[in-house]
Formats: structure tokens, sequence, C-alpha cells
């Protein structure tokens, strides 16, 4: 249960960040940083370690927190629909060996540029993510419809910010189905979650 709901704030976090962008045009610069980096981090000790801790993941447990306490706001449900869209595109993905083959060699020619950049938020990194969710998963029939201000949703690099974010989730989402995360658990584990990100957000 502490494995599932790290990876599931993962997830909640990508996708509030998401939410962010598309709304306000700016997002918090520390959890989109964790974020983004967990798409290299393939090789982590343990879960949290993806995020570079849980402090790299607290506005995921916090969003876990408010939508399992009962005390979610419009906001937090639009980033759950977010992130069950995420987690429906993750199966698919996970169906077809040939994408997901294609998707790990451009992320790996991407690898080169993040660890010379001095950020994840680095806008050459930012876009190259961006192109790679365009051309692998926004090609599939199943999409992530993200709503927002039409003024950030035409701006090329708030639009490379989404996808690139989007692809963060996936990576969540890859990890949370590796530690057991499956969609029609949440509506029976839910207390048990709310009750592990609780105690995680206050470790």
């Amino acid at each position: 249960m502490r494995e599932t709901t790290i990876a599931f704030a993962g997830i909640l976090q990508a996708c509030e960040l998401v939410r962010q962008v598309a709304t306000s045009g700016n997002c918090s610069g520390q959890a989109a940083e964790a974020s983004l980096g967990s798409i290299f981090n393939l090789t982590p000790d343990t879960t949290e370690a993806v995020y570079g801790g849980l402090g790299g993941v607290r506005m995921g447990l916090r969003v876990a927190v408010e939508l399992f306490g009962g005390k979610a706001a419009q906001d937090n449900l639009q980033s759950l629909n977010y992130a069950l869209a995420i987690g429906k595109i993750a199966v698919r993905v996970e169906r077809d060996r040939a994408r997901q083959q294609a998707l790990g060699q451009e992320l790996e020619l991407i690898r080169p540029a993040w660890e010379d950049a001095e950020s994840a938020l680095d806008p050459s990194v930012v876009s190259q993510l961006g192109d790679t969710y365009q051309n692998h998963i926004s090609s599939l029939d199943l999409r992530v419809s993200v709503s927002g201000r039409p003024e950030y949703l035409k701006q090329p690099e708030k639009v490379a910010l989404v996808r690139a974010l989007l692809m963060a989730g996936l990576r969540s989402a890859f990890l949370w189905r590796q530690v057991g995360g499956r969609q029609w658990r949440l509506i029976f584990q839910r207390r048990r979650m709310l009750a592990q990100a609780e105690a995680l957000l206050a470790a």
C-alpha cells in the first residue's frame, strides 16, 4: 500500500501540474522538476527515490489526501480525471510492445540533454519531452483531454510543458502498475490510501 500510494501520488502530482499550467500558465517549479526528473530515474532503490525522496511527491500526496478524505475541490477532481485517463493510456502502451520500445529509445536519446541541463525544466528538455509525448502517445485513439485557458493552451512552450508533464504522469502510471496499482482498487482501498498518504506527509 505504501508503494502504490506513492506511485499514485506521482500520477496525481503530474496531473495537478498539468491543470495548473493549463489554467494559470504557471506551476510549482519544485514539484515539476521532481516529476519530470522521474521520467529518467528508471533504476531507483525505492519507489520514493523515483521522485528524489518523499519531498518530491508531496504535492501529489496532498492531492491524494484531499481526494480520498472527501474534501476534494473541483480542481482536485479535474486532476483525478487526468490521472485516470493516464492510467488507461499506460495499459494501452503496455500492450503495445513496439510503441513502448520506441518510446523508451526516444527517451534515452533525450537523457544526455537532461543530464547536462541545470534543471529538468530546461526549455530544450521540456520541448523534446513534449515532442516525444506527441509522437508516441498523442497518436493513440485514447487521449487526455486537457481543458484550460486558450491564451495558455495556444502558447507552444506551455503546450510542450503540458505534454512533458503528461509524460511524467505516464511514467508514474507505469510505476504504479509495477507495484500492483489498479484502477478498480482505488474504489475499495481509498481509506487505506488516505491513511497511508497522511502518514507519508507526516513523516
